[in-house]
């Protein structure tokens, strides 16, 4: 009966997740300014952040009905989608740095290309070291990032996925442009659970890079609306309670306008993003 409920489990996470990536879409190799920055001008002030995919973190005091912030959420384009790989398939790939030349030549990608660099952040950054408190892996099937997600945080217990969801109403498109969003409702925390953020890799393939902490995070369902009423975006966001180890460095605390390491960072999801939850 248990290996009935896993089998159907998986099969409905495949559909799932195949579903995530291809209907929301998928980010580029490369990230670069060709995102929609279209009628951003009059949301942000002197000296602000042109990049609009910056506008993702918030601080926790934020969390209430009735807070207005400019967020984007973005749409990456269905033609540049790189391919799903199978468990099989992945696992003939080399994963490492050190393989970084063979892997180059494999996918026909010039070694002074910024497809090549990104490819290089993303393996680098896949074999960092966990920091205190934090467990993270990095996917590159659909098999293996559920095997690993329920190796760190759930092995007895079934997975839930959450998405960041962008809804208008049938008469209208919906807009990636940055816009003003508003709680429309007090963001519910989901109290006593664990949790992962899978965030989409640059690379040739779909990878998954996922971390969590074994304490000090907070997770809430949210529930957003735009000025004009016309797009609403449900889904979840996670506040960062303890940022003592993070890199002073880091882009939150320069968007947010905190001294760095001294408050808690909350962020929403891209669209191609999965949070996994479990209790």
């Amino acid at each position: 009966m248990a290996s009935l409920r896993f089998s159907v489990t998986f099969h409905t996470f495949l559909f799932f997740s195949l579903w995530v990536v291809e209907a929301h879409t998928s980010r580029k190799l490369i990230s670069t300014k060709e995102q929609e920055v279209q009628n951003n001008s009059h949301l942000l002030k002197d000296g602000e952040f042109e990049d609009p995919t910056l506008y993702m973190f918030f601080k926790i005091n934020d969390l209430k009905k009735g807070t207005k912030l400019p967020i984007y959420f973005n749409k990456n384009d269905l033609r540049k989608v790189p391919p799903l790989l199978t468990r099989q398939e992945a696992d003939l790939i080399p994963f490492t740095k050190s393989k970084l030349d063979f892997l180059l030549n494999h996918f026909s990608i010039s070694k002074d290309s910024p497809q090549a660099k990104a490819m290089k952040e993303t393996l680098v950054r896949c074999n960092y070291k966990a920091i205190e408190g934090e467990y993270k892996f990095c996917g590159t099937s659909l098999e293996s990032m559920l095997d690993l997600a329920k190796k760190t945080i759930a092995s007895n217990a079934d997975l839930k996925v959450m998405t960041t969801k962008v809804m208008v109403p049938s008469q209208h498109t919906i807009n990636y442009a940055l816009h003003n969003y508003t709680f429309a409702e007090a963001p519910k925390e989901l109290v006593g659970i664990k949790m992962l953020g899978c965030h989409r890799m640059p690379y040739p393939y779909v990878v998954y890079y996922c971390h969590g902490h074994k304490s000090g995070t907070k997770v809430f369902e949210v529930n957003l609306v735009t000025d004009d009423g016309k797009h609403r975006v449900v889904g979840p966001a996670v506040c960062h309670m303890n940022t003592s180890m993070w890199n002073v460095d880091h882009e939150a605390f320069k968007v947010l306008k905190i001294e760095p390491r001294s408050a808690p960072v909350c962020h929403f999801f891209p669209l191609d993003n999965i949070v996994w939850v479990a209790k």
